[in-house]
């Protein structure tokens, strides 16, 4: 039997694909559109391939001037993607009043910020049916390494998560530092409850500058190998275990009460690694933010004293 265009369809929807907008000039006028349907044909020569509506405006756009670039969105440019795929009722002209245009060789319009741009001549046509596949020759290419493409699948703009290397080595170089600074803590002279407080203002003190490298690797460590979670979960465990064994002696010599150190030791850090979800914050805000959260980390474990009749 016959496949309808509806099953066709919902088969798509579920093809993630890159989000593009393919720009023109003829004739003094810039024009442009949203597209999917793009991909490289050649590395020698460089040639890649756009399919296009022949009711679209572009299409005939494209056509008279012989000339296109293809615009690869960044994840931050669902508006522009929507402004080029016409929903807003913007047309033509109007359109480009959203984004920075540069251009490159042949005139078409390059988008400033987006992940690449290929601006490419026309070489050829190919018909199918309702759509027209448009070869171009790419004669000069803008890159902006490490970018996080936009993507459109079943219907809604989505994005890309990356396993990124640089993201992991900052997050380890943070818990060499907290590592370091417990270090030091557990070294020095005092009574355990100011050591849990010289910790746990270091850790505030080490983190709350950079919670956008906390951040980055929340939401990419699902994607890393597993030999490299275990690297930095093993690194972890070291701060955790070395937490673990001071409220444990703190218990022992009485300052500390808590009937399960390791739950207490879970419990510390999760209070502290909350630092994530707020603004990173320097210098007397983040001693503010390190001394409150150090007295609060103290009053969870401290030994309570009866209140007189």
């Amino acid at each position: 039997m016959s496949l309808s265009p509806t099953e066709f369809r919902s088969g798509m929807r579920q093809l993630a694909a890159a989000v593009n907008v393919i720009t023109t000039r003829h004739d003094g006028a810039r024009a442009g559109m949203t597209a999917t349907a793009v991909m490289s044909l050649t590395a020698e020569p460089p040639q890649i391939a756009v399919a296009v509506n022949r009711s679209n405006a572009s299409y005939a756009a494209i056509t008279g001037s012989g000339v296109f670039a293809v615009n690869v969105l960044a994840n931050d440019h669902a508006a522009i993607a929507s402004r080029f795929a016409g929903a807003d009722g913007v047309k033509g002209e109007a359109r480009f009043s959203a984004g920075q245009w540069d251009v490159l060789e042949t005139g078409a319009p390059i988008l400033r910020d987006c992940a690449a741009s290929f601006d490419c001549t026309l070489v050829q046509e190919v018909a199918f049916t309702s759509h027209v596949v448009l070869v171009g020759l790419v004669r000069a290419v803008r890159v902006a390494p490490g970018t996080t493409p936009l993507l459109f699948m079943d219907g809604a703009w989505a994005s890309l998560v990356r396993a990124n290397d640089g993201d992991f080595a900052a997050y380890e170089q943070l818990i060499g530092e907290l590592t370091g600074a417990l270090d030091a803590v557990l070294a020095s002279q005092g009574s355990f409850t100011r050591k849990l407080h010289d910790f746990s203002a270091a850790f505030i003190r080490v983190n709350a500058p950079v919670v956008d490298v906390l951040r980055d690797f929340y939401t990419r460590e699902t994607f890393a190998s597993a030999s490299r979670l275990d690297a930095i979960n093993q690194r972890k465990r070291e701060v955790e275990h070395k937490l673990q064994d001071l409220l444990i002696r703190g218990v022992g010599t009485g300052e500390f009460e808590a009937r399960d150190p390791v739950a207490a030791a879970d419990a510390i850090l999760g209070l502290l690694n909350g630092i994530h979800r707020r603004p990173a914050a320097t210098g007397a805000q983040a001693e503010d933010l390190a001394r409150r959260l150090a007295d609060l980390v103290v009053a969870m474990v401290a030994k309570r004293h009866p209140v007189p009749a």
